[in-house]
């Protein structure tokens, strides 16, 4: 008896990610930084409607992110900014493969303790 059989499966197609899957990967790295009291959404007005907390463009097959963030008040800025970006950019880049160029991070408002 031969054994002829493929030794691996051989892949065929393609893959392709959604930015739908983007955002939410990006959404959960960006909550999980100490200093992130939650992501919020853009004020919109009546010439500017209001943007998601987080939005994903393709540019030259590379993905840039922008996340908008509610902080714990006593945190420091840039260093939970920096963070959230390092986050963002680890965690899309190891669970998708995608190529993330840039992470803007827009702190929004401060969240006080009451």
């Amino acid at each position: 008896m031969s054994n002829d059989y493929p030794k691996k499966a051989v892949v065929s197609g393609e893959v392709k990610i959604s930015e739908n899957v983007i955002r939410s990967i990006a959404g959960v790295a960006a909550a999980e930084v100490e200093g992130v009291a939650e992501l919020t959404e853009s004020k919109g007005s009546l010439l500017k409607p209001a943007q998601a907390p987080v939005s994903v463009s393709v540019v030259n097959d590379m993905v840039e992110i922008t996340v908008r963030l509610v902080l714990t008040s006593g945190c420091r800025l840039t260093t939970v900014s920096e963070q959230v970006q390092k986050n963002i950019k680890d965690n899309v880049q190891s669970m998708t493969g995608v190529i993330v160029s840039k992470v803007h991070v827009i702190a929004s408002d401060i969240a006080f303790d009451d």
